[in-house]
């Protein structure tokens, strides 16, 4: 059964006024017909962007596109064996040149090779060719190269792949599935990726039994439109058809021979993604405390491809600086000190903030029985029902992420446990799923981090007060400050001035009964965020973040004291310090798809904390407020 897929995302706001580049694309083209083409375009000043080789080494077919413009010396290269074809790629590497396309067909032993190196510095790039699995060169989650191009030859039964990579710098997000599982696989796919806001396919790698390997990337090229499983006629009737707009194609390939070759093509508004530009807005402190934090922040999220922060410090409730970053192309928002971030695990402040309001009004201790007062008298564990608030709020109750399964991104399994996913589990399924279970260790004999502490305090909090969880904290503990839930449904966020990014999905947790994953921000982590929202599920800005933490503890219980407390997730990364200088600051990152693990305690300890915790560092417009000044 025939098989096609055509996705246009289309935007109002057009990439480039400008008139559309000189584009030129050929395909069916013989070797002598495409040696012409190629002579002809590069003396007449083009370029190529893409490069197909398809068919057999017999009967050898090209398709390719061009752009008049300038740019790097480019040579190339044509049916060429693999023994010519290393020759040339190593004395075209030994001459600094790079590889950037890479194209084989036939059967693996005599497989015909096309390739196109330029004189560019890329950084550090790898090409192999006859890799039985592509993962052996470039696994999909290797972040430190990006896919320039990739090509499937041989047959089904000894299939071989050449794929090339180059240095990721800049920190740049792309996915790459190298087994989709025919075309309903490839759809689902494709489906599950284009979810990620602003992302879009930057390659379609066609193979000889139809099968797709596609590329996507989250830069942009302004209007796009993608279509596969073309024959040639209907690849010239679209190619026509968008040259009467504003697309012109960037990325095209063949495969198969004469009457069942099928092309897979990408038109948009420009093959080179737009240059980001760094932007900042906020309030100003002393100048050179202000360059220097500004500074500090944009190498920062330079190197991390950041492109949406804040921060923001403040004393006793004050706002003394608050700086808004953005490292961003046109299409997203320039981030403002108002703008709202997801929080993560920050949330849990607010939660201890409210446990310390309904201690201090007698309506709870620290010492209270959680299970006793919501009703729950069996436990498969019977010391589970010994739990105190005091033991929830130090992480001390028996739950060790390192043991068991983190029950906050569980939702899916709960659902299936009590309703066969029939519905998403509640925040009173997941209580009542951990009653199943047996502890971890001992409440009160140690302590291990856990979001399941806060998720129950918050359904504790809820049923003493007889209301909503928010609506609570609005009345009680917020004192106007702007925090709300950050909703789990795409469809919240399709207006959201910051988008919180992360490459990777999973499947849907407030939809247990589909296999469509969505992007971990919107469910695909396995959590709620309605339901995990005291624990990691609000949102707020760096300067209400910073407002907060000079009245309520960082970290632990009660009013404001010295420390620190961070949350994290794939598409989100916030910290918060309150200094002994008597200074709290926050920061909040739209992600953190960060180049290593390390990159946010180097932020916050090594970068930003010195600025603020030294009395030596602090600038005049600071000394009053610094501790030994």
């Amino acid at each position: 059964m025939q098989y096609r897929l055509v996705v246009a995302l289309l935007n109002v706001c057009f990439l480039y006024a400008a008139a559309q580049p000189d584009v030129q694309t050929y395909f069916n083209l013989d070797e002598a017909a495409h040696a012409t083409k190629t002579q002809t375009l590069q003396s007449s000043g083009y370029r190529i962007i893409s490069l197909s080789s398809y068919g057999t080494p017999a009967d050898i077919k090209y398709a390719a596109v061009w752009v008049k413009r300038e740019g790097n010396h480019q040579v190339m290269i044509s049916s060429a064996d693999i023994k010519t074809y290393k020759k040339w790629l190593a004395k075209g590497k030994s001459r600094g040149y790079a590889s950037t396309h890479v194209s084989a067909t036939g059967p693996a032993k005599e497989a015909v090779f096309a390739g196109v190196m330029e004189k560019a510095d890329v950084g550090k790039w790898s090409q192999e060719c006859g890799l039985a699995k592509p993962e052996k060169l470039h696994p999909a989650r290797d972040f430190s190269r990006v896919v320039k191009d990739f090509s499937t030859y041989g047959t089904p039964n000894n299939r071989r792949y050449c794929v090339l990579v180059h240095e990721n710098m800049g920190n740049a997000k792309e996915t790459i599935f190298y087994n989709t599982n025919g075309p309903e696989g490839f759809a689902a796919i494709y489906k599950s990726e284009l979810k990620k806001p602003i992302w879009r396919p930057a390659h379609l790698f066609v193979a000889d039994d139809k099968r797709i390997i596609p590329h996507f990337a989250d830069d942009w090229v302004g209007e796009w439109k993608a279509a596969t499983d073309l024959t040639a006629d209907e690849l010239d009737a679209e190619i026509k058809l968008q040259q009467q707009g504003r697309l012109r194609p960037i990325h095209l390939d063949g495969a198969g021979t004469e009457k069942d070759t099928r092309f897979a093509v990408i038109f948009a508004e420009t093959d080179v993604p737009e240059a980001r530009k760094w932007t900042v807005t906020g309030k100003q402190g002393e100048q050179a405390m202000t360059e220097r934090l500004d500074s500090i922040m944009q190498a920062w999220m330079k190197k991390n491809g950041v492109r949406q922060a804040q921060f923001a410090a403040a004393v006793q409730g004050e706002i003394i600086l608050e700086r808004s970053y953005t490292w961003a192309e046109s299409n997203r928002a320039i981030v403002e000190p108002d703008d709202i971030f997801f929080v993560v695990s920050l949330s849990k402040m607010f939660t201890h903030a409210a446990v310390y309001n309904l201690i201090q009004a007698g309506k709870l201790d620290y010492s209270t029985r959680v299970y006793d007062v919501l009703g729950y008298k069996q436990a498969k564990d019977p010391r589970a029902l010994s739990t105190t608030v005091s033991q929830l709020l130090d992480h001390s109750a028996g739950f060790d992420r390192s043991i068991s399964p983190d029950i906050g991104f569980q939702f899916r399994r709960v659902s299936e446990f009590f309703h066969n996913n029939k519905r998403p589990a509640n925040l009173r399924d997941m209580i009542e799923f951990q009653l199943t279970k047996t502890l971890d260790f001992k409440p009160g004999s140690r302590s291990s981090y856990s979001n399941y502490g806060t998720m129950l305090l918050g359904y504790l909090i809820t049923n003493i007060t007889e209301q909503p969880y928010m609506d609570f904290l609005k009345e009680n503990v917020l004192e106007g400050l702007d925090v709300r839930i950050y909703e789990t449904a795409a469809e919240k966020h399709v207006n959201d001035r910051i988008v919180q990014e992360t490459r990777f999905s999973g499947l849907d947790a407030t939809h247990p009964e589909s296999l469509q994953k969505v992007p971990y921000i919107f469910g695909g982590d396995g959590s709620i965020k309605e339901e995990v929202a005291p624990s990691f599920g609000l949102a707020a800005s760096a300067s209400t973040i910073a407002r907060f933490i000079g009245k309520h503890a960082v970290w632990g219980t009660g009013e404001r004291e010295v420390g620190n407390r961070q949350g994290g997730l794939p598409a989100a990364r916030a910290m918060a310090v309150s200094e002994a200088s008597g200074i709290d600051w926050a920061v909040t990152i739209n992600t953190q798809d960060f180049v290593t693990d390390k990159e946010t305690t180097v932020l916050r300890d090594r970068l930003l904390k010195p600025l603020f915790s030294e009395p030596k560092s602090c600038f005049s417009w600071l000394r009053k407020f610094c501790a030994g000044v």
